[in-house]
């Protein structure tokens, strides 16, 4: 099943996975825990791509702003 998440909602999903991957993965080197350090890897990883599919969403939702702004100048010239 495919979720679906808008832009802005997932870019705010991305800052916040970002902030708790690397608060776990300073905890992890300060207590020596390599298990935790790569788990707060592995949330910034999460956390970019987050963030970078809230970016193509907003890119994507001003391509569409724009067709459709064209498509009504073409008819109103028509």
């Amino acid at each position: 099943m495919t979720e679906k998440n808008s832009g802005p909602e997932e870019g705010i999903k991305g800052v916040v996975e970002d902030v708790k991957g690397k608060a776990k993965e300073t905890v992890g080197t300060v207590a020596g825990r390599d298990d935790m350090v790569r788990e707060g890897k592995a949330q910034q990883d999460k956390a970019d791509a987050q963030q970078d599919a809230a970016q193509k969403e907003a890119e994507a939702e001003s391509a569409r702003a724009g067709a459709a702004a064209a498509e009504k100048r073409q008819e109103a010239n028509q």
